[in-house]
């Protein structure tokens, strides 16, 4: 079973015995959805636990072929525990199945769905309010932040790696999905990594990704909430790497001077003179005031869908799941590249070690229905 694309029902019939003790007692739920290092899943504690919801996402492997993405994004997950903005790690297992199939299991936060799906779902492909998307950047700033000030870099910023997470009548906007993140300053023989479309210059043409890679994968996600569509999304495959090494996204004139402005900064094409998370959040963009909570109305109204394919509630019940957003799969768009490295050196600036700070109160926004 390699890739782990399995349904609750195969693990059921494989008699699934846990092997471990990192974690309560616990049962698998729904699929939740498929992506390319296995499987999301509802798990459902047994029994109730101090320091673990009774209700988590689990996502599931084949541990046999050896050390994976899941393992790696486990190891930075452990160390970005209690920050308010990346998706919280409560624990891993191991269990087998009579087929003598080995799975490693992560569990995570349940969430709402992606920043993509709510993207998708309300902008109507034109985009999302300013005021939404101010309070969607600060909070994945926020998570940046956090990430590079320990060192880190996530190498994969785009909306499909930004969970919702339920937070009182909202949502908190959270980085997730570590599976190709890297330390600062570490020269990974695998080159770079992420996704084509939301690359930095100087990944193309140096194969250099930093933490200022970050900043630009946030812009292009940024650019996706204000327009309804990634950057870059017309351009021929065959063109995409020569025009982003040579250009930077169009950034549409009917948005605001502040987000205008917000967007250059983080399209800065030279990754030293790139602000940084932390110099971003000082950004005008960021600091116009909120007028109170903000609606977004729904143009349909939300199906009890039990496919892959559900979208996020619009309105949170107690006694139901949020619904969960699977990632793309392998085959999409917005396929996860892996280039060369290449021998190519830049001047970045000097990069000091930083005490674990403080985490900010989580920014969140409410979603409701007619």
């Amino acid at each position: 079973m390699g890739g782990m694309k399995r349904s609750r029902e195969d693990y059921i019939a494989g008699g699934e015995v846990s092997l471990g003790y990192r974690v309560p007692s616990w049962s698998r739920g729904q699929l939740l959805g498929r992506g390319g290092f296995g499987s999301v899943f509802v798990a459902k504690l047994k029994k109730p636990c101090l320091g673990f919801p009774p209700i988590m996402a689990v996502k599931s492997e084949n541990a046999a072929s050896g050390p994976s993405s899941l393992s790696i994004e486990q190891r930075f997950l452990q160390a970005l525990k209690g920050c308010p903005n990346v998706v919280q790690y409560f624990g891993s297992d191991i269990t087998t199945t009579n087929s003598g199939d080995i799975i490693h299991n992560v569990f995570l936060e349940l969430a709402s769905g992606s920043l993509a799906d709510f993207i998708k779902k309300y902008s109507s492909g034109t985009g999302m309010p300013e005021v939404i998307v101010r309070n969607c950047t600060r909070s994945i700033l926020i998570g940046l932040k956090q990430v590079h000030d320990r060192g880190f870099v996530h190498c994969d910023i785009k909306p499909y790696n930004v969970l919702l997470v339920p937070n009182g009548d909202g949502y908190v906007a959270k980085v997730a999905d570590f599976g190709l993140a890297k330390r600062q300053n570490v020269r990974d023989a695998s080159g770079v990594r992420g996704t084509p479309l939301f690359f930095s210059p100087e990944m193309v043409r140096y194969r250099i990704q930093e933490a200022p890679s970050d900043i630009w994968a946030l812009g292009c996600s940024v650019l996706m909430m204000l327009t309804g569509k990634p950057p870059w999304a017309s351009t021929p495959k065959s063109e995409l790497m020569s025009r982003i090494a040579t250009e930077s996204p169009t950034i549409p004139p009917h948005i605001s001077k502040e987000a205008h402005n917000f967007l250059s900064c983080c399209f800065v094409r030279h990754p030293v003179k790139r602000l940084t998370a932390t110099e971003l959040l000082s950004h005008i963009f960021l600091l116009e005031p909120d007028e109170g909570e903000v609606y977004i109305q729904e143009k349909a109204k939300v199906s009890d869908e039990k496919s892959l394919e559900v979208k996020p509630q619009s309105q949170r019940c107690p006694s139901a799941l949020p619904s969960f957003i699977p990632l793309p799969s392998s085959s999409s768009e917005e396929e996860e590249e892996h280039i060369p490295a290449a021998a190519k050196r830049a001047c970045y600036r000097q990069i000091h070690p930083v005490a674990i700070m403080g985490c900010q109160p989580p920014v969140t926004f409410t979603v409701r229905a007619n």
